[in-house]
């Protein structure tokens, strides 16, 4: 099973909840894009186009063929193309993009080099996902700055090993990384110390981090406070996501439901099949924190999995925080459903894969909850 062979076989479309005038304080666009991260399209055209104060509802993921919207104060350009992404004005509204007017995603994924035995159960198994649900874990994109296997930055930002969290972000390459990245990471790591050579090399986001270094010589905390603070809200949503997964993985397991697992590269998932009525109620309306000095526990069971798992990394609830402030940075506690269901879920009929000759292909469509990932239900779906 192979998914995201090209961009278009995983096409996701953000559904939102504005009304588009022509008149108001807000332009709203249309962002289609491929090969690009959100983050990305949004710094290069501010930069390039000298706009300010882009705003959006999602993250979008660079291997999809992606729409999504943006606004921006006052009103801007009618269209800006680039390759790889087209920006669209499509009208004026009251209030920006933000994640609070998302009211979901719609995708449709094809699913290539299928055998017939992985095709053998998949209506089977949508009928249980309809019925019971998927385990709503994080995938693989949410642990995008974790993805060396190295540690997580949060950790180190933690004990003030602030070295440590600049070179893990800046100068650890990942199997995962692109050759172009992977050789600016490499080169980062052989010239670490020497500033002015990094600086020469260092990606944008991490340029004033460097220049930093360069005028104050082993002021790492002054340099890790000089990263843009939505890359250090990553780094923090990251660890705890790690921690939300290791606690329902953990709670899965306790109610002796662990059908199928699944490795990602930080560690397992693992999926019920079936459940009882009374867990399928406790499950569905199950809410578990993100960790953190004020998350507050519904569920005495989940309670306990967090604080073990917690305990694991020499941590506690309370000791989540960091030794610098940055104002509104720190750990969050938001909660999150224990379980999603998609809606909608289509299974269309084996096709023959032109990608992969003497293999099948076959798409499905569905809609899921704004944070829901739909790698995580394909997952569900082909577990073995």
């Amino acid at each position: 099973m192979k998914i995201k062979c090209q961009p278009e076989d995983f096409r996701v479309e953000e559904i939102i909840r504005l009304k588009i005038k022509t008149r108001g304080p807000y332009s709203i666009y249309r962002l289609e894009k491929r090969f690009w991260n959100t983050l990305d399209v949004i710094r290069q055209i501010e930069s390039r186009y000298r706009l300010k104060g882009f705003s959006r509802a999602g993250l979008k993921d660079r291997y999809a063929q992606s729409v999504q919207y943006l606004s921006l104060p006052g009103k801007g350009p009618e269209r800006i193309t680039a390759p790889n992404y087209q920006l669209t004005f499509i009208g004026m509204a009251d209030r920006p993009i933000t994640p609070a007017i998302l009211s979901g995603n719609r995708f449709q994924i094809t699913v290539r080099s299928l055998n017939q035995e992985e095709l053998a159960t998949i209506n089977q198994e949508a009928a249980r996902v309809k019925r019971f649900g998927v385990a709503n874990y994080y995938d693989e994109q949410r642990f995008g700055s974790a993805r060396h296997k190295a540690g997580f930055i949060a950790r180190k930002l933690i004990s003030g090993h602030y070295n440590g969290a600049l070179k893990l972000f800046l100068a650890t390459p990942a199997q995962a990384d692109d050759s172009r990245t992977r050789k600016i990471k490499m080169e980062m790591a052989r010239n670490w110390g020497d500033w002015d050579k990094c600086l020469k090399i260092v990606p944008f986001e991490g340029r004033q981090a460097i220049k930093h270094l360069i005028k104050n010589p082993g002021d790492f905390e002054g340099a890790i406070k000089l990263l843009p603070r939505t890359l250090l809200e990553l780094f923090i949503n990251a660890y705890q996501s790690w921690f939300w997964n290791e606690t329902l993985r953990i709670l899965i397991e306790e109610l002796g439901r662990a059908h199928r697992r699944v490795r990602y590269r930080l560690g397992e998932l693992v999926f019920y099949q079936d459940l009882a009525p009374d867990e399928f109620r406790y499950l569905s309306r199950l809410l578990i924190p993100a960790p953190g000095p004020r998350a507050e526990f519904k569920s005495e069971k989940v309670a306990r999995i967090m604080n073990a798992v917690l305990e694991k990394e020499g941590l506690n609830l309370k000791s989540l925080k960091l030794k610098f402030r940055i104002k509104g940075l720190y750990f969050k506690p938001w909660n999150r459903p224990a379980v999603f269901l998609p809606d909608k879920l289509t299974i269309g009929d084996p096709q023959p894969d032109e990608l992969y000759p003497g293999k099948l292909k076959l798409v499905i469509s569905f809609i899921l909850a704004p944070g829901t990932y739909a790698t995580v239900l394909i997952k569900r779906l082909f577990a073995r």
